[in-house]
């Protein structure tokens, strides 16, 4: 299988693994960012601080600061991008599960057109420097007003999303801010992998591919593993989390996605987080309150796998009755209520899976007007 890579390409010679496919990965280097080592899988970085201008501030992220700059007029390596975006984390000072090298590991190996492109990435001192386009607008409804756009945007995310399940990939932070615009009109891609789960067997290779991060970081990237029924659950941003993370359950699955995939779509005629608790303190058990009284204290015929979480057993809650999605986005269009109904669910079994998002009503109508 080919993946595009810049203006070479990624063989992704793929090893079945109890359901889980290795990459081993190799590069036709014509005119990318990184050029070949002695050894195959060997990659070191041709790019540097130098070859960017006009940086300045553009956002902060909990362990790491981005930047937005333009490539020097001197540079070959990023041809045809007028502005970029340079993100910048200190090697040193991140805290599990977080992980720049994880991230820029991601983007190097599994290539969607919607999902957020590498462009470069180099040491500068002890920051990793991960460099993509300049991406200025997040995908809320205030920014994409045309139903037309927002069915191609949730269809194209889809399909990214899609393509990272199949891989194995939990993306585990899905939100307005992580889905990123060219335009009002996109294209759209999906970003920011710094928290996102890998299987074992994949981290321990992309760990190897090569040292151009530091031999510490990654060792730290094979050995910080996370098995598949033991994952970190401080994942996910506030009321975009699945609600058997805010019950501690670490052998969650990809469905905790479509979970947060399902708040972001709703959020388009909300026009803020279905799941908001308007608590600038917010704690778990108040998110968790907020979602049984949006969708209805769910029990043990519900909600079958909430037998697994101690505090769900062992505490007593308020009876909400359930409130329609259509009655909380009165907004939204029969094809999307079907869409967020779909994702919105407690036991996570049943939720709808991003391939079979992908044949619903509301995403085969791409193109038309909807609303």
């Amino acid at each position: 299988m080919a993946i595009r890579f810049g203006g070479g390409f990624v063989l992704a010679s793929q090893v079945q693994n109890h359901g889980v496919w290795w990459l081993t990965v190799l590069m036709q280097a014509s005119g990318s960012t990184f050029s070949r080592g002695r050894n195959i899988g060997t990659w070191k970085s041709m790019d540097s601080v130098r070859n960017y201008s006009d940086v300045e501030f553009h956002a902060e992220g909990v362990f790491s600061t981005i930047y937005r700059g333009r490539p020097a007029p001197t540079s070959p390596l990023l041809a045809g991008h007028n502005e970029v975006a340079l993100k910048v984390s200190d090697l040193f000072t991140q805290r599990r599960p977080h992980s720049p090298v994880l991230e820029c590991r991601i983007l190097q190996t599994l290539r969607h057109k919607h999902v957020m492109p590498l462009l470069s990435a180099f040491r500068d001192d002890s920051n990793l420097v991960v460099v993509t386009p300049y991406t200025p607008l997040h995908f809320t409804g205030d920014v994409v007003t045309d139903s037309a756009t927002r069915v191609k945007i949730v269809k194209d995310i889809t399909s990214a999303i899609a393509f990272l399940h199949n891989q194995d990939v939990i993306h585990r932070d899905i939100k307005p801010q992580n889905i990123l615009l060219a335009s009002k009109f996109g294209p759209a891609y999906l970003s920011d992998f710094g928290t996102s789960w890998v299987p074992v067997p994949m981290r321990q290779s992309l760990a190897l591919l090569d040292n151009q991060y530091g031999a510490s970081s990654l060792a730290r990237l094979e050995t910080d593993v996370e098995p598949a029924n033991a994952k970190v659950t401080d994942v996910g941003t506030g009321p975009y989390r699945a609600p058997e993370l805010l019950f501690g359950h670490a052998a969650y699955t990809k469905s905790i996605d479509m979970w947060s995939w399902g708040c972001v779509i709703a959020e388009l005629w909300h026009r803020k987080p279905i799941f908001d608790d308007e608590n600038p303190e917010s704690s778990e058990i108040s998110l968790v309150n907020t979602i049984f009284r949006k969708l209805g204290t769910p029990n043990l015929q519900t909600w079958p796998e909430a037998k697994q979480f101690p505090a769900f057993v062992h505490i007593q809650f308020i009876p909400y009755p359930s409130q329609p999605i259509d009655q909380m986005v009165p907004n939204a269009p029969p094809e999307a209520i079907e869409v967020i109904t779909g994702l919105l669910q407690y036991e996570s079994k049943r939720r709808i899976t991003a391939e079979k998002l992908l044949n619903l009503k509301y995403l085969s109508l791409a193109g038309d007007n909807v609303e």
